[in-house]
């Protein structure tokens, strides 16, 4: 079985490479809270920023490597009907796709961490150079080598967790099917999901019933609001995102541009792929938009009444609460258009022979990436707007004041550069074969 497992890593390299990136990404960040985990013995104050760097970070990671395991396993389906007709049980298949995503969260892990913990020393200073934190010629750096297996294990228990659906899938259903229709189903939400939303629904309004009639000093807490409601909103982002993208696109003509068409159908259809790209941006965005808001609410709210607390968010604590969820996401959102370029492949081809434009599949390349940052940075704005009008009502503001897009707008724009980037180049490299030969390839 495990010769079935690398030999098979090695030949969907190009999917299995996305996957691997975003473990390695989890494994850094990590790997950087658990070094400083290590430092507060001798800094006791990095304890707090530590934890707290974690908290944002982890949401972040479970969204992100979840979307990853699950969209990797998607891509296989064909591959693991030709298992199923081969006389590979259903069972051996899942047991297979388990040990696969296992090694893959694993090593990339290792290779995130050993980077880390290499860049440590170098990275610190220039982190912590905020004029608060200064000095820090004294505090003893410890890179906390012992705890990174703990961080292996946790990458590689997130990223079975995600893919479990996926794996289950690929064992229960029939190889025929999967070979008729290579794209999956269309889906409900699941038990698993509701259960999760419910949850998260539930722990948002607690937080937020806790800040009406209490102190003001006690408004910090509040940072953790767009936490809470961006991970709510993950966990029904295949219904939401897929509404949300389908009722502002339909406000565009589509008989106007044939380019708009074709990226608004694969946009659509593209279930999987949508969320897995959609979701790492609307988390970032969500996150730095609502932060910020909230920052430059509570900072109104210091002056005017003349409280001796401080909202600002320095570069530091900007770094340690939002360096985490802007770098998995950027990564995530990169990498799900990457996963996916073997099928824009084999679509382009079809396309070209059903008569369409070289140009106007570039454009239609585009388009899709603009689809998506709008879908994900309208979902974020729901976040931070919402997140913004609670504390504000407890403060007795105007349920928007101090909004803020444009930290989030800036996270918006490199996704879609990345996504840009990501359905360019695939793409590109398409027109460039001879469509015939293509469509004849097999997998």
């Amino acid at each position: 079985m495990m010769r079935l497992v690398f030999l098979d890593l090695r030949d969907h390299a190009a999917t299995w490479v996305g996957a691997f990136c975003v473990a390695v990404a989890c494994g850094f960040i990590g790997g950087f809270a658990a070094s400083l985990m290590a430092t507060a013995k001798s800094y006791p104050n990095m304890e707090s920023l530590a934890v707290t760097m974690l908290m944002f970070s982890a949401m972040a990671a479970m969204a992100v490597l979840a979307s990853a395991a699950n969209l990797t396993v998607a891509m296989q389906r064909r591959s693991y009907a030709l298992w199923q007709l081969a006389n590979v049980s259903p069972r051996r298949v899942a047991a297979v796709v388990l040990a696969q995503l296992a090694v893959v969260a694993v090593l990339g892990a290792v290779v995130g961490t050993l980077v880390e913990a290499a860049s440590f020393v170098p990275l610190f200073p220039l982190v912590f150079s905020s004029p608060f934190y200064l000095p820090i010629d004294q505090v003893v750096l410890d890179a906390g080598l012992p705890f990174m297996p703990l961080v292996w294990l946790s990458v590689a228990g997130v990223f079975l967790v995600g893919g479990l659906k996926g794996v289950r899938g690929a064992g229960r259903t029939s190889p025929m099917t999967v070979l008729r229709a290579p794209d999956q189903p269309r889906k409900g939400m699941t038990w698993l999901r509701v259960v999760l939303f419910a949850g998260l629904v539930f722990g948002t309004w607690q937080l937020a019933s806790s800040l009406f009639g209490k102190d003001l000093d006690a408004l910090g807490n509040s940072l953790f609001l767009p936490l809470l409601m961006a991970a709510a909103l993950v966990s029904v982002a295949p219904a939401v995102f897929s509404a949300l993208l389908s009722a502002w696109t339909s406000l565009v003509s589509q008989n106007r541009w044939n380019a708009w068409y074709i990226a608004r159908h694969i946009a659509r259809h593209g279930l999987s792929v949508s969320t897995s790209v959609e979701t790492p941006i609307m988390v970032g965005f969500g996150l730095v938009a609502g932060i910020f808001s909230l920052s430059s609410l509570l900072e109104t709210v210091i002056q005017q009444y003349g409280l001796t607390l401080n909202a600002t968010l320095d570069f530091t604590t900007s770094v340690l609460l939002l360096g985490g969820p802007i770098l998995l996401c950027a990564v995530g959102a990169a990498v799900s258009v990457v996963m996916s370029s073997r099928t824009r492949t084999r679509d382009v081809a079809l396309l070209i022979a059903s008569g369409a434009r070289p140009e106007t599949l570039v454009a239609a390349a585009g388009f899709e990436a603009l689809i998506h940052a709008a879908t994900a940075t309208l979902a974020g704005m729901a976040v931070a707007a919402a997140s913004n009008a609670v504390v504000a009502a407890a403060v007795e503001f105007p349920l928007f004041s101090g909004l803020a897009f444009g930290e989030g707008l800036v996270v918006s724009i490199a996704g879609f550069v990345l996504v840009l980037a990501a359905t360019l180049v695939p793409t590109l490299s398409a027109l460039r074969k001879q469509p015939a030969l293509v469509l004849a390839v097999e997998e």
